[in-house]
């Protein structure tokens, strides 16, 4: 929070500004890409407006992971705490920025004749999930970054690559049935999934469950490994 308040201090709307950005962002592209892909807007515009909600926490994560520990390397050097209070530090700032975005992406679901139904009790569900796997991932990069300084333009790449790649602008039935196939194989897409469904009052498929347990897990275990591995080198390669 205090990140929050320290990058609006003396704005006018303080962290609303994060709300307002997002809401204009996918309003004019929901508008042009619902023309373009000749969707109906107001089933769209949700979809779109939950889709990039998410993946803005998931790239803000990955962009700030290789980071993490460089740009905390004074703290760390001077104060005796878990190194992974970092890595939490940037997790639950950017969930509190998700948590603001999330509330324009209830009001376009509700202004454009959207409900809420029983499935959103999912999230209660599919929330941790998608903060567990932005910490794993996060204390991965976290670690790599400290020794490896190129990993930060590396991810920045491949997370723009996978924004194009996966349907958060377009939706699966918008693309030819023999596409689909790497749709299925993105586990970026599965992990929007379970959090985009209950969000507009649907249930995820199983595949996507599946398939973000095991990410999640697979993260787990490799985020644990590194940590116990490297985390007495990591204040030598600051």
């Amino acid at each position: 929070m205090q990140d929050i308040r320290i990058r609006y201090k003396r704005t006018v709307l303080g962290p609303l500004w994060i709300t307002v950005s997002m809401s204009v962002t996918f309003i004019c592209i929901g508008s042009l890409f619902s023309a373009i892909l000749k969707n109906d807007v107001r089933v769209f515009l949700p979809y779109l407006a939950a889709g990039m909600v998410i993946w803005s926490f998931i790239s803000a994560v990955a962009a700030e992971g290789p980071q993490v520990f460089v740009d905390a390397h004074h703290i760390i050097n001077s104060l005796r705490i878990p190194l992974v209070v970092h890595v939490l530090r940037c997790v639950a700032r950017n969930a509190l920025i998700f948590f603001h975005n999330s509330l324009a992406a209830l009001m376009a679901l509700l202004i454009l004749g959207g409900s809420l139904t029983k499935a959103g009790l999912l999230l209660l569900v599919s929330l941790p999930i998608l903060f567990a796997i932005a910490f794993f991932g996060g204390l991965i990069l976290a670690i790599l970054g400290a020794r490896f300084r190129d990993l930060g333009p590396i991810v920045g790449m491949v997370m723009q690559l996978t924004f194009f790649m996966t349907p958060i602008m377009w939706r699966p039935e918008d693309i030819a049935d023999g596409s689909k196939w790497w749709v299925a194989i993105n586990p970026a897409y599965h992990l929007i999934q379970i959090v985009r469904a209950p969000m507009l009052g649907s249930v995820p498929a199983g595949i996507s469950i599946a398939v973000s347990l095991g990410t999640a897990t697979a993260l787990g275990l490799a985020a644990y490994a590194l940590f116990r591995l490297f985390r007495h080198r990591i204040t030598y390669w600051l």
